[in-house]
């Protein structure tokens, strides 16, 4: 009987051990099995990264060239702007050129420092180019020409009509000018 026992003591670990070792290649299996899907998931994650910093760098893009865009239409309304109200100070100096009363003239004149502060307010430089320099078409608009006299040079500047503006560097109203044949 101690024989029979031995043998069942012996079968039940050999069972055991085979039974070991069916778990051992199970979780071998299961191992092998989740190392697979961290490799899957790890390149998910980078390719989710990568779309996310890209995404990132597109919302970057958009929003600085929408900033440039809001940033150009705002000088733009501004030079608009500025351009359509400087026929106002025109008619201000033209005004005061005319015969008038004294209280009228302190209007107007009133009204003129207004217009030049505002204008200074908003940026806008006031120019003339001056008689007998080099005619420069960056500046000035040569509406016409004329014979020059004794020492006069062509292509200078023989007489100015009317003034030229700038906001920042960009002309906005080129100086009206009479120029030397």
């Amino acid at each position: 009987m101690a024989y029979k026992k031995d043998k069942k003591e012996n079968q039940e670990k050999v069972e055991e051990k085979e039974s070991e070792k069916a778990e051992e290649v199970d979780f071998q299996a299961r191992i092998t099995e989740l190392e697979k899907q961290n490799a899957d998931l790890t390149i998910k994650c980078e390719e989710f990264q990568k779309d996310y910093l890209r995404a990132r760098a597109d919302c970057e893009n958009v929003r600085k060239h929408k900033g440039e865009e809001v940033r150009r239409a705002y000088e733009e309304g501004k030079t608009e702007t500025v351009e359509k109200i400087l026929g106002i100070g025109d008619s201000l100096d033209w005004a005061l050129k005319m015969p008038l009363d004294d209280k009228t003239r302190e209007g107007i004149e009133m009204l003129l420092k207004k217009y030049h502060e505002t204008l200074a307010n908003l940026g806008v430089v006031e120019f003339t180019p001056e008689v007998g320099t080099p005619f420069d078409p960056n500046t000035a608009n040569a509406v016409m020409q004329m014979d020059g006299e004794d020492g006069e040079e062509s292509g200078n500047i023989k007489q100015v009509f009317g003034r030229g503006y700038k906001l920042g560097e960009k002309v906005i109203r080129y100086a009206q000018v009479t120029v030397v044949k």
